[in-house]
């Protein structure tokens, strides 16, 4: 094929656009490509069994709707799908439970533990806030016009849950001469309650962050003396995450961060 020299510059400058276009293409590709791995390979979480996530609860399958442990379990189970993650629940008493991230027992602690400094450990750290609480003493509904403050406690009884913030507050604020009862779980206490070995109980109302009751309780349910556990501080309640499952921290954080607590069923 004979090609005039105007007519072979035409036909080399064609394929020199065709060929960079090609090129372009194919980095493009390679690019995106690249990037779709660098972006998997950030949000990848390593966990103590790989797309496992071991959860420490102080409930399994709880299903009452005023329960603090339903509600969370619902938000982590939410977590765990959008992360294509299996979970395995592990029950365990609510007392020392924010130490087992840190032991490598757990990969995160989903028992409601309260952001206290000398609960903090080697090993593992503090999500961000997902809730948070104010003290209340429960007391039986016949009872409302008798009891309205701990002060007027002396001589009867107020139930706690041991290592919670509740004990704490009734240690700290009880007069002397009120009786305090301790026991492991809050079943146990809410059966001595029921069966009117408890005048009141120490528990908590529970606060969305922006400030809205999470109801925990019915009409029958009489709550008093609601304070914070120190004056003018939120008691923000947060999970605590085991430092060696990498990347669950801040996948954690930014799931809190785009997901209001609770899901809407339970507001």
């Amino acid at each position: 094929m004979n090609l005039r020299k105007p007519q072979l510059v035409t036909r080399l400058t064609k394929l020199k656009r065709v060929t960079g276009r090609c090129t372009l293409s194919l980095l493009a590709a390679f690019v995106a490509t690249q990037g779709t791995l660098l972006v998997a390979s950030e949000r990848s979480i390593e966990t103590l069994q790989p797309g496992v996530l071991t959860v420490a609860v102080t409930k399994s399958a709880s299903t009452d709707p005023y329960q603090s442990q339903t509600w969370i379990g619902r938000y982590v189970e939410k977590f765990a799908v959008e992360h294509d993650l299996t979970i395995s629940w592990v029950v365990v008493p609510f007392n020392e439970s924010w130490l087992l991230a840190g032991r490598d027992e757990v990969d995160l602690v989903a028992t409601n533990v309260a952001s206290f400094p000398d609960r903090e450990s080697a090993g593992a750290t503090f999500s961000a806030p997902f809730l948070y609480e104010r003290r209340a003493l429960r007391i039986h509904p016949e009872d409302e016009g008798r009891y309205a403050h701990i002060d007027d406690f002396v001589g009867n009884t107020v139930g706690v849950v041991t290592g919670m913030a509740a004990e704490r507050d009734v240690d700290r604020r009880a007069p002397e001469g009120v009786i305090v009862r301790r026991t492991g779980t809050f079943a146990e206490l809410y059966e001595k309650f029921d069966a009117g070995q408890l005048d009141a109980i120490a528990e908590a109302e529970y606060y969305s962050l922006d400030g809205k009751v999470i109801p925990s309780h019915g009409d029958e349910v009489i709550l008093i003396d609601h304070h914070d556990l120190t004056p003018g501080q939120r008691e923000e309640s947060v999970f605590v995450v085991r430092d060696k499952s990498r990347k669950l921290l801040s996948a954690v954080n930014a799931f809190i961060a785009r997901t209001r607590f609770p899901l809407p069923r339970f507001r």
